[in-house]
């Protein structure tokens, strides 16, 4: 392909009309909106092809990528550290069921964030007893409040805490004796 209509094809390609793109400083500002589009028929294909297991996993990950962005994160104790960070439900088998892209803070400082996503990311489970698995490295997903959430919801839920967590049950701290490949559980 020559490089002219390479440039021109690049120029006059869009997957949503920049016209009516909102403006940085108005409400409804959205960093992603060039492929908001793209990436919802991705979110519905994705649900309307592949019917998820019982077992599901909420996982952070992030696509290497390198040049400037706004939306790109820098997180220093992963093996990819700077990229888009991307958070996912996957079923057991590895599939994505859906996802989500961090574009970065809103105005407002976000509290709860990761309680925030892993909701929005289960709401489709709510009701059907599915076993949800959350791990992550910075324990960002895991609080007592989702765990109750979820429970009510009928979605069971098992990941990793930091006992540095506000509102955990207290003999949790008896957790420290146990050794190596042992394991235990508190109903909550």
């Amino acid at each position: 392909m020559l490089i002219k209509r390479f440039s021109w094809i690049l120029a006059h390609r869009h997957l949503n009309d920049n016209g009516l793109q909102p403006r940085r400083d108005e409400e409804n500002f959205d960093k992603l909106y060039k492929v908001r589009l793209l990436l919802s028929h991705l979110s519905k294909r994705y649900e309307s092809i592949f019917r998820p297991g019982k077992c599901q996993e909420i996982e952070e990950s992030m696509i290497q990528f390198k040049s400037c962005s706004s939306l790109k994160q820098y997180m220093p104790k992963t093996p990819i550290k700077r990229g888009y960070k991307v958070w996912m439900r996957c079923d057991e088998g590895g599939f994505e069921c859906q996802f989500k892209i961090y574009s970065g803070k809103m105005k407002d400082v976000e509290k709860n964030l990761g309680e925030t996503v892993a909701k929005s990311l289960c709401e489709k489970l709510y009701g059907k007893n599915h076993r949800l698995y959350i791990d992550n490295f910075f324990f960002f997903f895991s609080s007592y409040e989702l765990s109750r959430f979820l429970e009510i919801q009928s979605v069971y839920c098992s990941g990793t805490v930091n006992l540095s967590r506000i509102s955990l049950p207290k003999n949790l701290a008896e957790d420290k004796k146990m050794k190596r490949g042992e394991f235990d559980y508190h109903k909550l």
